[in-house]
């Protein structure tokens, strides 16, 4: 498990059953996040305008930019090397569509709270791939004993290393897939993007 001290985007009470571990690779990150490029245009221009018109407007700006884009990419990369990584599933090709299981309990108040996320996908894989995915969980308040909702990310986006996506893969048990093929079974079909909560005899919904 990575040591989370030092985080700066993230809740560092908190820690993942399988942290991500993933390496961020820029240019593979910008050609998926379009975001990410957005964000670096206005730095440039006011760069632009602190060397050519004004050096106290445009070095103000420029600060302003850096920080914005400095804590973009240090969320990307806080998400990724310390979020909670789980395995994806393509389940539609037409739109492309993957399934991502987790149990949204805290932990502290007991339960069960497992869900199903099905995410749009923008990746190379093809129905029924296997796929690393890492994410980050969300809240309203500390006293409820669940999370609201979650939100995969697959590692290919923002990383192509071949290697690198298979030691994520390995990091899933096998009893982790067949959980999420057993879950994905109780999502009627023709599959379409949300949350879905998974009641089973063991759930607490």
């Amino acid at each position: 498990m990575e040591d989370n001290r030092g985080i700066v985007t993230l809740d560092s009470d908190t820690v993942a059953s399988n942290p991500g571990s993933v390496r961020i690779m820029p240019f593979v990150l910008m050609r998926y996040m379009h975001k990410s490029v957005l964000l670096l245009i206005p730095l440039l221009v006011s760069l632009v305008f602190a060397l050519k018109i004004s050096l106290l407007w445009g070095g103000l700006f420029s600060v302003i930019f850096f920080v914005i884009n400095y804590l973009y990419w240090r969320r990307k990369r806080e998400h990724f090397a310390y979020g909670d990584s789980n395995g994806g599933i393509v389940v539609s090709e037409n739109p492309k569509l993957i399934a991502v299981t987790t149990d949204l309990s805290k932990g502290f108040a007991g339960g069960s709270y497992p869900v199903v996320k099905i995410i749009p996908y923008k990746g190379k894989g093809l129905l029924n791939d296997r796929i690393g995915t890492v994410a980050l969980y969300e809240g309203t308040s500390s006293c409820t004993p669940h999370w609201n909702d979650f939100f995969p990310v697959p590692v290919e986006y923002v990383n192509s290393n071949k290697a690198e996506l298979k030691a994520v893969l390995r990091s899933y048990s096998e009893e982790s897939w067949e959980l999420l093929e057993a879950r994905i079974k109780k999502i009627g079909q023709p599959y379409k993007e949300g949350l879905f909560k998974i009641s089973t005899e063991n759930s607490s919904w």
